[in-house]
Parts: structure tokens; C-alpha cells; sequence
């Protein structure tokens, strides 16, 4: 896939972003530089395929290369970035078809999550869910603030979904995992989809009255379509199609 200019598309944010990561990041010097790192790479100012140099940036954060280098290891582990021999490091450049295995992927462990909070729920929590689903509004995402509560406002809903599903040790596991997939689609982004963001909104009001209703098969066959969708509402897919 084409590799887009630097800085590209940054006034916009992806349609579908996805809750904050809840595993344990690297900390002090380490933690912050990978932090704004991988924040860069978020907004689009490293893109797929881009080469990272441990030297260049430790003169940019005017800080010696072992905490960048720690850093940029951490990134490797977590997905984001991959090692160049005698190079450095190269942020990833997943093919289209790896970006739909990972959300067909992450679709299933998100739709297991559905499945065991239809099952697990207790008292007014599904009821909790439906009300932060219905209270996203895909009409104003044009400025960074009300983008940013649209993001506040999907970090709820799964994090009240995981809490509903109560399974701690596959929820920390998951949310590096949905972190990550919140990159793929700021990358291959080219603005906001409206329609695509009424869509996901309807189709997580839908899982959590599925869940209430307890209708296990229903909620977790619902989730996993909800995800492994995203690509393609979002325009990735559509886009970088090889």
C-alpha cells in the first residue's frame, strides 16, 4: 500500500476509536517517551513503513538513547513497530487482508466478552449499558473536544461491558489488542464517515439490549460482526484493498 505524506489527515480522527488500554506500560522516562511515540503514530505523524531512528529521537526529547531505545522495544512488543537490521525500527505496514484477519480476530474476543456479560450481568448494569451506547453523538465530531467525548463515550461502553462480563485476566489481555486496532484504523483513515458512525452506534445499542435480554448467541454473533466490520465502515479496507 501507498505510503501517505507525513502529517496527512491529522485534523481528523478515525470514526470507531476504542477504549484506552488497561496492561501495564513501561514507566518514568520509558513510559512518557513511548506514550508520545506512540500518540504520533496515532495521529498520523509516523505512518506505516516509516523508519524511527532510537538516535534522531533521542536528540528531539533531548534525552540519552536508552529510554528511547527501551521505549521503542516496548512498541515492538506491543505491535506497533518491527526492528530494521543495522537500520533502527520501522513503524509495521500490515497488508489489508492481515488488518481484516486481526479484526475477524478481535471480533471473536469481543464477542466472547458480549456473550459472558448476557450470562454474568447483574442488577441495572445491562440497562447502564444501553444508556452509553444510545448517548453518543455521531452529529458532532467535528472539533477535537467532541471527538474526544465520542472516544470517552466508547471507552465507557466497554469498559462497563468488560465489568459485566467478569473476566479480569482476558480483559487486560483484549485491551492491547483494541488499542492497537485503534491505530490500524487512524491509519488508514481519510476523514470522518458519518453514516458509518450512526451505524456503529445503532449496532452497539443492539448488543447491549441482546445482552440484557440474555440472548447469549445473539449478543456475542452481534459483537463479532460489529468489529470485524470497523475496516471497512471506517474506509480502510475500501482504500488499501490489494
Amino acid at each position: 500500500m501507498g505510503q501517505p505524506r507525513r502529517n496527512e489527515r491529522q485534523n481528523f480522527a478515525p470514526v470507531e476509536l476504542v477504549a484506552q488500554n488497561t496492561v501495564a506500560d513501561p514507566s518514568g522516562k520509558t513510559g512518557r517517551i513511548a506514550a508520545e511515540i506512540e500518540r504520533r503514530m496515532m495521529v498520523g505523524e509516523y505512518r506505516f513503513g516509516e523508519t524511527l531512528s532510537a538516535t534522531q529521537l533521542a536528540k528531539q526529547f533531548d534525552i540519552s538513547r536508552a529510554p528511547v531505545s527501551a521505549a521503542l522495544a516496548h512498541l515492538r512488543s506491543s505491535g506497533f513497530v518491527e526492528v530494521l537490521p543495522q537500520v533502527g525500527y520501522r513503524v509495521v505496514s500490515p497488508s489489508a487482508a492481515e488488518i481484516g484477519d486481526f479484526f475477524v480476530a478481535l471480533g471473536k474476543l469481543e464477542g466472547a466478552a458480549a456473550s459472558f456479560a448476557a450470562r454474568r450481568y447483574e442488577g441495572d448494569e445491562a440497562d447502564r449499558l444501553i444508556a452509553i451506547a444510545a448517548r453518543a453523538d455521531p452529529n458532532s465530531l467535528e472539533t477535537t473536544a467532541q471527538r474526544q467525548g465520542y472516544v470517552a463515550n466508547l471507552h465507557d461502553y466497554y469498559f462497563t461491558l468488560w465489568t459485566m462480563a467478569r473476566s479480569t485476566a482476558l480483559a487486560d489481555r483484549v485491551a492491547g489488542m483494541r488499542r492497537l486496532a485503534s491505530f490500524y484504523l487512524w491509519q488508514g483513515m481519510t476523514g470522518l464517515i458519518l453514516p458509518s458512525a450512526h451505524l456503529l452506534i445503532m449496532e452497539r445499542v443492539e448488543i447491549a439490549e441482546a445482552i440484557k435480554a440474555r440472548d447469549v448467541t445473539r449478543a456475542e454473533i452481534l459483537m463479532e460482526k460489529h468489529i470485524a466490520h470497523k475496516p471497512h465502515l471506517n474506509g480502510f479496507l475500501m482504500n488499501n484493498a490489494t
